[in-house]
């Protein structure tokens, strides 16, 4: 019993601790950098959206296999996605981001690959704003997996609309357009 309470006591402790050095004065010298950035530059980066669109993946979109032979090259997956919604200029301007990974399998190569993805957005069946980038990843011979994040910021859309869309976003092998 006393081991139980001696160990609530110390998990209390160290709570109280880890708030204690989360809190901190300010003697006023660091102010400035907590007031808001100057018109011009709050002006180019908008305002907060009030609705931003989620991001899914299609079917099928998330997995990029490479393979030599029938010996895996390189598996690529996607890990999460995120978005980011501003108000500018009267558009709604989003920058979707693609956090994932590329895993070399027993027939990788020490090199670079470079990975196609497309952000697509839809408004019912209509493709309103599509594009394939590419982002490189080292791949290396009996190596752990690298990481990536790809991130397009060229998305302009009515603010109006935005409720109605579906972005999508993942790997693909085809066409550019």
């Amino acid at each position: 019993m006393h081991m139980v309470i001696a160990a609530r006591s110390l998990a209390f402790g160290g709570a109280l601790a880890l708030l204690s050095a989360c809190s901190s004065t300010n003697s006023g010298a660091d102010l400035a950098s907590n007031a808001p950035p100057p018109a011009s530059v709050a002006a180019a980066q908008g305002t907060e959206a009030r609705f931003c669109p989620n991001v899914s993946l299609r079917e099928g979109t998330a997995i990029l296999t490479r393979k030599v032979g029938d010996e895996v090259d390189y598996v690529a997956s996607v890990t999460d996605t995120t978005r980011d919604c501003r108000i500018v200029d009267g558009k709604l301007r989003m920058k979707i981001g693609i956090a994932g990974r590329v895993m070399p399998g027993s027939a990788a190569t020490n090199r670079t690959v470079s990975l196609p993805i497309r952000i697509a957005i839809l408004s019912g069946e209509d493709v309103i704003y599509s594009r394939l980038g590419q982002t490189s990843v080292p791949v290396t011979r009996n190596a752990g997996a690298q990481t990536f994040v790809y991130v397009d910021e060229a998305i302009a859309i009515d603010p109006a609309s935005a409720r109605g869309v579906v972005i999508y976003a993942g790997y693909d092998e085809g066409p550019a357009g």
